[in-house]
């Protein structure tokens, strides 16, 4: 299903990254395919990130899973939300919704958010540092939006919501199930539900900082770094003062900086592995089927799936999976791009071309399995 009346090329000229628009009957006859005891079972889970959020009169409190079932029969009866993270890892149907924002790279999706809330319930007035697709599941909540906040917003000193203190509405957006709105990184929103059983799924896209990018890189850079290569003095002079740092020094650590930075090689395969890295991921890889194992399965036609939350990208020379990068040959491009096309938990089809060394890596990487294995995602 394709979103209705949209213009995906035209939305990223206008749109992405600059406001926030709303997208009407964008999945006309869309039905959720969880309920608020689905969402609120899940959220008993003890590896499963939850929260309610509750607003009273003195402002909001946060209560984070897992929880237990009796937790739910203490709430009010409304002004309340459930929060649940990565549904999409839990849920394939849920997983399904992810193939509707494929014209953004597959590599910036994050995950899929679930929120229930009862009348009145919402998480106070904020803003996100990524983009976000809110869509109406089930239910009616009313969207304001405010203008773009930054560094200097204030912000209430509530120990664990970053609120805002002031909050002036620029536009307005009641969303009935099957409406999407999106809002771009940094523009304020606040979302309240309008009656019973709202039921919103936040479709977020990963956007990692920029110092967190620098600091991830030259964590990269140090493990790959020759610690036999010092650090040299430029040309000294004896009558130099000398609890000096001249700029000659402050030239030679720029030209040793730059050079560490300047690697393109390096620099390629460490964005792609960082930008699908998923949390856990060793937990889920396993090599105790045997390569022959594996290829006696193949040969039975057993069809391999791609993990629910698994994290896909590729250039001209890797496939990364999971974090991890996997060099592949110029003639297995084709089959490269037509995986990192397939929606998490489908089959993946016969890859003729792949070779079953690949494929078993994979497999071992816990980014394939078999139809009749059974992983806790």
């Amino acid at each position: 299903m394709a979103l209705q009346g949209f213009d995906a090329q035209h939305f990223l000229d206008t749109a992405w990254q600059r406001k926030a628009v709303l997208i009407k009957a964008a999945l006309p006859g869309f039905e959720c395919p969880l309920d608020g005891n689905d969402l609120a079972g899940l959220a008993c889970e003890e590896d499963v990130d939850s929260r309610i959020i509750i607003e009273a009169k003195d402002g909001w409190e946060l209560r984070s899973g897992p929880f237990q079932e009796a937790d739910f029969a203490t709430l009010p009866k409304s002004h309340w939300t459930l929060l649940v993270q990565g549904v999409d890892q839990y849920l394939p149907e849920l997983a399904d919704l992810m193939a509707e924002f494929r014209f953004i790279p597959r590599w910036r999706t994050e995950d899929i958010m679930v929120s229930y809330a009862t009348d009145g319930g919402n998480v106070g007035p904020h803003y996100d540092q990524y983009d976000v697709f809110l869509v109406q599941a089930s239910g009616k909540r009313r969207w304001k939006i405010g203008g773009h906040c930054g560094p200097d917003t204030p912000l209430y000193s509530h120990p664990q919501l970053k609120l805002l203190q002031h909050f002036e509405t620029e536009q307005e957006f009641l969303l009935e199930a099957g409406d999407i709105l999106y809002v771009p990184p940094g523009v304020a929103h606040w979302g309240v539900a309008e009656g019973d059983d709202c039921m919103t799924l936040s479709v977020g896209f990963r956007a990692p900082s920029e110092s967190a990018l620098l600091g991830d890189f030259c964590d990269e850079i140090a493990s790959h770094s020759d610690e036999s290569l010092r650090y040299r003095d430029p040309q000294l002079s004896a009558n130099a003062n000398p609890g000096e740092i001249s700029p000659l020094v402050h030239a030679q650590l720029k030209e040793i900086l730059l050079k560490q930075l300047d690697n393109d090689t390096l620099l390629t395969r460490w964005f792609g592995e960082m930008m699908t890295r998923v949390p856990d991921q060793s937990e889920y890889r396993d090599d105790s089927l045997s390569r022959e194992d594996f290829s006696k399965l193949l040969t039975e036609g057993l069809d391999l799936h791609l993990r629910l939350g698994a994290r896909l990208a590729f250039d001209e020379q890797h496939l990364f999976a999971d974090g991890v990068a996997f060099a592949y040959p110029p003639k297995d491009r084709d089959d490269v791009r037509a995986l990192c096309q397939v929606e998490c938990g489908k089959s993946i089809g016969n890859f003729h071309k792949f070779s079953e060394e690949m494929l078993y890596a994979l497999y071992c990487n816990a980014t394939l399995y078999f139809d009749d294995d059974t992983y806790d995602s």
